[in-house]
């Protein structure tokens, strides 16, 4: 079983076209090894951390160091904006899948999205070493469709052949903006994607060759995920609306949890 844990809210950029979770506010570490023990007995081998942004998260290192001695796989989803040199080893010697979320290569799309300024720059200047260093480790690049960056997606494409394919980059993770909740339902007026706009973009980017896998993903494909929110709960999508599955994974018995899991996933 699998899940995406968006471990905080919180976030060191401000992509008007997220849609992380506004509300809740992020459990303790100790509260996150109790859920660790949790999912792991109710049978979650792969665990992907998202958010917000993980590495604002202060005991990250701790889960996945944890993770790692249950025998669950760790996939890590960040902006990197807080990995350096000088701090990534004490996260990536516990990773198993690293994606970093590009839009653009452009400066100027990235700073009036959000991004901000040097965004893609730093990401590229992380990858000798972690390729050289953390060779095991399945690199991918997440991309959300916009109305906004639709036409940086050719630059973008070039880019990863030419540039960030050499550090070894597995897939290339196209996503259609989703207006499931916070600022994405906010200014779903100014991203969402007609369905011509999308049924473009998967029949380009779908058909490319490219020295990596691309996959063109429609909203629908988030309903698949099964996740836990910031402050523990266990939640699934449908048709972009969210549902709580299970509200506390602390205070709920493994038992009923698996029932529901059954039930629900």
């Amino acid at each position: 079983m699998k899940g995406c844990w968006n471990l905080t809210n919180l976030c060191n950029e401000e992509c008007y076209f997220c849609f992380r979770e506004l509300q809740e506010r992020a459990r303790a570490v100790e509260d996150n090894i109790v859920i660790l023990n949790k999912l792991k007995n109710i049978g979650f081998t792969e665990i992907t951390y998202a958010g917000g942004e993980p590495l604002i998260y202060s005991g990250l290192r701790v889960l996945l160091k944890y993770a790692r001695s249950l025998g669950i796989k760790n996939n890590l989803i960040t902006n990197g904006k807080n990995l350096t040199l000088e701090n990534i080893d004490s996260y990536l010697c516990n990773v198993d899948k690293l994606t970093f979320s590009i839009e653009s290569t452009n400066e100027y799309v990235n700073s009036t999205t959000g991004r901000g300024i040097e965004h893609y720059k730093h990401i590229k200047s992380l990858l000798p070493y972690i390729k050289e260093n953390y060779p095991h480790i399945t690199l991918e690049i997440n991309t959300v469709a916009t109305k906004v960056n639709l036409n940086e997606l050719d630059y973008l494409f070039e880019a990863l052949g030419s540039e960030i394919s050499l550090y070894g980059l597995k897939k290339w993770k196209i996503s259609r903006f989703c207006p499931l909740r916070g600022y994405a339902r906010i200014r779903k007026s100014f991203f969402d994607l007609t369905e011509e706009e999308f049924l473009d973009v998967e029949k380009k980017y779908s058909g490319l060759t490219a020295p990596f896998k691309i996959s063109v993903r429609n909203t629908d494909s988030i309903d698949e995920n099964i996740i836990i929110s910031p402050k523990g709960a266990i939640k699934k999508s449908s048709m972009n609306e969210e549902y709580t599955l299970v509200e506390d994974i602390i205070n709920s018995p493994t038992v009923r949890i698996k029932k529901v899991l059954e039930k629900g996933v």
